[in-house]
């Protein structure tokens, strides 16, 4: 499996990506069942250290790690309930073994954080998981909120649902992404995998508070005159997959 997705990647960096303020970057989502609130100590409190340190070092430009927000408060045993958001500068990057920063905990953690790790460990079991790579084609990072909420796609045209955000609306957020309370946009383009069931783009909107971002969602207008300019219902005529939202739990800028 490991060799096919190498394979695949190496095949669509034939081609040059515009690096942006996040590169190329994966979602890897996951489900984690047992006691999650040591999964997530284990990340928040010892693994941010350690993506931290990679960061420093040049291995990668960014990690995350984030929570998903079931508004009804339900388990639901078949959708994955966290995600890690990691950065590159390149495909090569990506696929250095220097990416692969958790093998370096032993040089980071001391031999007490190592033991609290492997406790806390076993109290959790990762049952499913999925990774998804992405180029950032044009973002604005203001700052990292609290919650953000991705919006996933197929359009017909990819390529004009790409340009549409970079020259319509991408302006529009630098302008007034503040008064909205937003401070975080961008739109990726999917590298792997790509096929029928999935999503070929991918967009964000990030918040410092839920509560912004569900009146983002609710009372938002946006102005007349840039939806008569819109071609999106004929770029992606059939709108968003899903937008699922997240909340922020950890990062290697904190």
């Amino acid at each position: 499996m490991r060799k096919l997705f190498i394979s695949m990647v190496l095949a669509l960096s034939t081609y040059m990506i515009q690096a942006q303020e996040y590169g190329v970057y994966s979602m890897h989502f996951l489900r984690v069942e047992g006691n999650t609130d040591d999964f997530e100590k284990v990340q928040s409190m010892y693994m941010q250290k350690v993506a931290k340190q990679a960061v420093e070092q040049g291995d990668i430009t960014f990690w995350a790690f984030l929570k998903h927000v079931a508004m009804d408060n339900i388990d639901d045993e078949e959708r994955y309930n966290y995600v890690f958001v990691q950065s590159n500068t390149s495909i090569e990057a990506l696929l250095s073994e220097k990416n692969s920063w958790w093998n370096n905990a032993a040089d980071v953690l001391s031999s007490e954080e190592q033991a609290l790790v492997s406790a806390l460990s076993a109290t959790h079991t990762w049952t499913a998981d999925s990774r998804h790579i992405y180029s950032d084609e044009g973002s604005i990072a203001k700052g990292l909120g609290g919650f953000i909420q991705f919006n996933f796609a197929r359009p017909e045209n990819v390529d004009g649902f790409i340009q549409e955000n970079l020259t319509l609306w991408k302006p529009y957020f630098e302008k007034n992404m503040d008064s909205m309370g937003m401070v975080n946009w961008g739109v990726g383009r999917k590298l792997a995998p790509l096929g029928a069931n999935w999503a070929k783009v991918s967009t964000w909107d990030m918040f410092n508070t839920l509560e912004e971002l569900m009146n983002y969602r609710i009372g938002y207008k946006l102005p007349a005159d840039l939806l008569k300019k819109s071609k999106m219902k004929d770029h992606n005529p059939d709108g968003f997959m899903m937008m699922p939202i997240f909340q922020m739990i950890a990062n290697s800028a904190q």
